[in-house]
């Protein structure tokens, strides 16, 4: 059994990580390119998004390396994509692959149980620690890296050092390995030489999930605005996305519940995705952003409800909404992030 999984953003570090320590065969995709996006915009329905179109380019990528088990998620939502993996595999063995689709439906102490051959629950609760210590120190010095972005003296040296932090975290083979990575690289970004700016903006990113955390359906958004001296300000990540701590998950819940209360005088029902969460994000922060980018999928209806919603709060916090596809271009998408940048500082002036 030779098992793979489409990208989103740097999980395959934690399930690289976990399979390492249980033994399982693992076909990570290529990283997500231009090849990916467009055999996945070549097979996939016209109307159906951007998240949809790459994890399908990723699944194909997989096959091709000689993948014959795919793990997909998909339950009931929270919206499309819970069905994305009903119609991926319609379009997968119509295209003549032979695999095997495992799904969360499964439960998922069934489904790692199955992936690992029948691994003691002690070993899979040890690697998926293993993993998760991983996403948290990338998560951790990516907050460094949105800071030092915007005021570093040779633009592109933060990203670089970054680079080469995420290969030393898939490197490390213990949590000592992790620790002594993440020392060695915010050492990295401290000692770069910096400008003194009274003029760093402090901008939101925000929107449907998938596009928030995976750098290349966004075109590099978040290195683009730190080009443009603005510091990244990010609530979401894969690490609380994944991570099954209690205590994680009751802070996750508490956040997204502030959100969602800020959004209820405006969007008072849950309309599926990160809609609502959108809303409630340019209203908690209104006060402590200068700006608000908010990503969108074409054709998500509910970050579609947000985007109409957001210009009819209260709170005077520019936003910019960036629609993304297989036919965005980044020339363009920089044009509007320089004028919103222009604008804002503009207004604070």
């Amino acid at each position: 059994m030779r098992i793979t999984f489409p990208h989103m953003g740097n999980i395959w570090i934690a399930v690289n990580a976990m399979a390492n320590q249980l033994g399982v065969d693992l076909v990570i995709p290529p990283p997500t390119s231009q090849r990916t996006l467009s055999l996945g915009s070549r097979y996939s329905p016209e109307t159906a998004c951007l998240p949809f179109k790459l994890t399908l380019g990723n699944m194909i990528e997989a096959l091709e390396l000689g993948a014959d088990t795919i793990v997909m998620t998909g339950q009931y939502g929270p919206c499309r994509f819970g069905y994305y993996h009903k119609v991926q595999e319609l379009i997968l063995r119509e295209l003549g692959y032979d695999f095997q689709l495992v799904k969360e439906s499964l439960g998922i102490r069934n489904m790692v149980r199955y992936l690992t051959n029948g691994s003691s629950l002690r070993e899979i609760v040890s690697g998926f620690r293993f993993g998760l210590a991983k996403l948290k120190a990338l998560d951790e010095v990516e907050q460094h890296v949105y800071r030092i972005r915007a005021i570093e003296q040779e633009k592109g040296n933060a990203t670089c050092i970054y680079t080469g932090y995420i290969k030393a975290i898939d490197d490390a083979g213990d949590y000592e390995a992790i620790k002594r990575a993440k020392q060695e690289h915010i050492q990295k970004l401290m000692s770069l030489p910096t400008v003194s700016s009274p003029d760093v903006l402090k901008i939101g990113v925000t929107g449907e999930f998938f596009l928030v955390i995976d750098h290349f359906a966004t075109m590099d958004i978040e290195i683009e605005l730190g080009k443009l001296g603005a510091e990244v300000k990010r609530p979401q990540s894969v690490w609380e996305l994944v991570n099954f701590n209690p205590f994680i998950i009751v802070f996750r819940l508490k956040e997204k519940n502030k959100s969602r209360k800020a959004a209820m005088p405006y969007l008072c029902h849950h309309v599926g995705g990160d809609g609502q969460q959108s809303v409630g994000e340019k209203v908690l922060h209104a006060r402590h952003w200068d700006g608000l980018v908010h990503l969108e999928p074409f054709g998500c209806l509910p970050e579609i409800m947000a985007r109409n919603i957001m210009p009819w709060t209260n709170e005077e916090l520019p936003v910019l909404n960036i629609v993304f596809d297989e036919h965005t271009g980044k020339a363009g998408m920089i044009n509007r992030l320089e004028a919103f940048t222009d604008m804002i500082r503009r207004r604070k002036r």
